[in-house]
């Protein structure tokens, strides 16, 4: 009889013993993975998808740009001149920058007006007529911006060849986007409210630009 209520005793405290062990191990595994880390781990890769995201972003030209002129204004238009290094262009033809010692651009983009533009958004089909002169009057470059795109977006611009230091003036003239075809709406319904003859009736929009400083770049 001893030895069978020795025997129960003992089977007593096995389970006894194991009841303490599991119910002390449950505050141990709560604190090896507290409910606070969840939020940090969120918040840093937030930081690195926002980081990513704006590396990635369209827009930024990834080259230094040297302004010519700023917010000068040809009807509805403004108008900004850079340049920069020579580039490669591609596209119905191939140019390459041999003999060309800068890139050229005229950037566009619609102020208010009732032709259907966006305020801000870039002008297509436009023809640009440039014309850079030095101080003695006579003519350093002249031709027609081509219609591309860089990375930082559309634009129109061309490869040029300016080899002296000089203060030169330069000259744009930007004819209707009705010579490359272009349309508007003209009833009213769903007419924008304008005409493009309204704009152009007179011939090209003009912008003049005196004092440009230039010097010649190494790149």
């Amino acid at each position: 009889m001893k030895k069978v209520m020795a025997m129960l005793l003992a089977v007593v405290m096995v389970f006894a013993l194991a009841a303490c062990g599991s119910s002390a191990s449950a505050p141990a595994a709560a604190t090896e993975a507290p409910a606070a880390e969840a939020p940090a781990a969120a918040e840093q890769t937030t930081a690195v998808e926002v980081e990513q995201a704006d590396a990635d972003a369209p827009g930024d030209a990834g080259f230094e740009e040297i302004p010519i002129f700023e917010d000068e204004e040809a009807g509805f238009i403004n108008v900004n001149a850079v340049y920069f290094q020579p580039v490669p262009m591609v596209g119905d033809q191939t140019i390459g920058t041999e003999g060309f010692n800068m890139h050229i651009e005229a950037d566009v983009s619609a102020m208010e007006n009732d032709l259907g533009y966006g305020v801000g958004d870039w002008i297509p089909y436009l023809t640009i007529d440039y014309k850079i002169t030095a101080s003695d009057g006579t003519v350093a470059a002249e031709g027609t911006f081509m219609h591309m795109a860089a990375s930082d977006g559309p634009h129109y611009g061309a490869n040029i060849l300016l080899d002296k230091a000089d203060t030169y003036s330069i000259d744009f003239a930007i004819h209707s986007p009705a010579e490359e075809g272009y349309l508007i709406h003209s009833d009213a319904e769903t007419g924008p409210g304008g005409l493009l003859d309204d704009v152009w009736g007179d011939g090209p929009l003009t912008v003049h630009f005196d004092g440009w400083d230039y010097v010649p770049q190494e790149w």
